[in-house]
């Protein structure tokens, strides 16, 4: 969770810097320039998975929080940029569950009392104008024709805990201000920087994902294309081809497990069960038209994913591929310099997205001791 320093009346959070380009929990990553026009760099929007298009109650799932260091104690308030798709269902399109420490409630100045999300949290409305960033700075109260309490909170000197929840489909959020009352100069200081975890002796974790065009690619497709269709397209069955570098491991070391991570491209419930391949090589080349994925030696061995249920912006872990990374590279570890390549196959259809794509870039993690 990542601390701001509220020590100068104020402080601007952007949002990217806590859900990251692989938000879970039905937020989806959008890129700047990329979904409504307008944002202060990236934005998310939340692709609601519940029938009513809105959650009743906070979900566990999606919720994103941060840290605030208040350095002088008094009376602040929350303004959330926001944006929505449509002015249809309003309530259904408009608001955000919010919790400060245990319980918004607790922290509001006044008695007015506030629609419930149950967990400490309370709803957090705004109602612009489709495809318009506003600053939603209003609590929901339970009542109809109540008068919404503005979004300020009383904060001590110390730490507090601000977390937001999904509530509302078609939902944009852009960034997050908390600014004194009576005034102060909003600053937007980098959050600051966590302690590194101390690694097992001899171990650690290595990550890497792909990092252009030409190292991710599909047989059936001429071109770049946003999406990977893995198992079968419409052209039929494809390979896919992915190309890592920039991974460190120590000589000798035992891969413990490794695994790929996507963001789902599409909605995808059917069965699936994909072939996972390793590249008889350290130095596999970027792929091309006439660098393909089938020409290329690969080593006997082989995993089976079976692939659950995708829902478009999720993000999912692959089958474990430590055996195929440990008969690849041997005993003499990776560097920097060196590039695995997987060739996936198989029968079903699912679609992640591409480094192209800019909202989902496939990474592969690998950990080791």
């Amino acid at each position: 969770m990542p601390t701001y320093k509220l020590n100068s009346g104020g402080v601007v959070v952007q949002v990217e810097d806590l859900l990251g380009r692989n938000p879970t929990g039905g937020w989806v990553y959008q890129a700047p320039g990329v979904g409504n026009a307008g944002a202060q760099g990236a934005h998310y929007y939340y692709r609601s998975q519940t029938q009513q298009g809105s959650h009743k109650t906070a979900p566990k799932d999606g919720r994103f929080d941060f840290d605030l260091d208040v350095a002088e104690a008094g009376t602040y308030s929350i303004l959330l940029r926001v944006s929505r798709d449509t002015a249809n269902p309003g309530d259904a399109r408009n608001d955000i569950w919010i919790k400060v420490d245990n319980g918004t409630q607790s922290v509001i100045p006044g008695k007015q009392q506030l629609t419930s999300g149950g967990d400490g949290f309370v709803k957090y409305k705004a109602g612009p104008p489709p495809g318009k960033w506003v600053d939603a700075k209003v609590f929901s109260t339970p009542t109809h024709g109540d008068d919404n309490a503005p979004s300020d909170v009383v904060l001590s000197k110390g730490m507090h805990t601000i977390t937001f929840a999904p509530r509302s489909t078609g939902y944009h959020i852009d960034s997050v201000k908390i600014v004194k009352k009576g005034g102060s100069t909003v600053v937007n200081p980098q959050p600051e920087p966590e302690p590194e975890p101390e690694p097992e002796p001899g171990g650690g974790v290595t990550s890497a994902r792909i990092a252009a065009t030409h190292d991710d690619f599909e047989s059936n497709k001429a071109a770049a294309s946003g999406d990977l269709e893995f198992g079968r397209d419409g052209a039929g069955a494809q390979s896919v081809g992915l190309r890592f570098k920039g991974l460190e491991v120590e000589a000798g070391a035992e891969i413990e497990s490794a695994y790929f991570v996507f963001t789902a491209a599409k909605t995808s419930a059917g069965a699936a069960r994909l072939a996972i391949e390793i590249e008889d090589t350290t130095s596999a080349k970027t792929y091309s038209k006439t660098a393909g994925i089938d020409g290329r030696a690969y080593l006997d061995e082989s995993v089976t994913w079976d692939v659950g249920a995708w829902q478009k912006g999720g993000t999912y872990r692959s089958a474990d591929v430590a055996d195929l990374i440990e008969a690849a590279i041997g005993d003499g570890g990776l560097d920097a310099l060196d590039a695995l390549a997987f060739r996936v196959t198989g029968s079903g259809a699912r679609a992640a997205y591409a480094v192209e794509s800019g909202l989902g870039t496939p990474q592969l993690v690998i950990e080791y001791a």
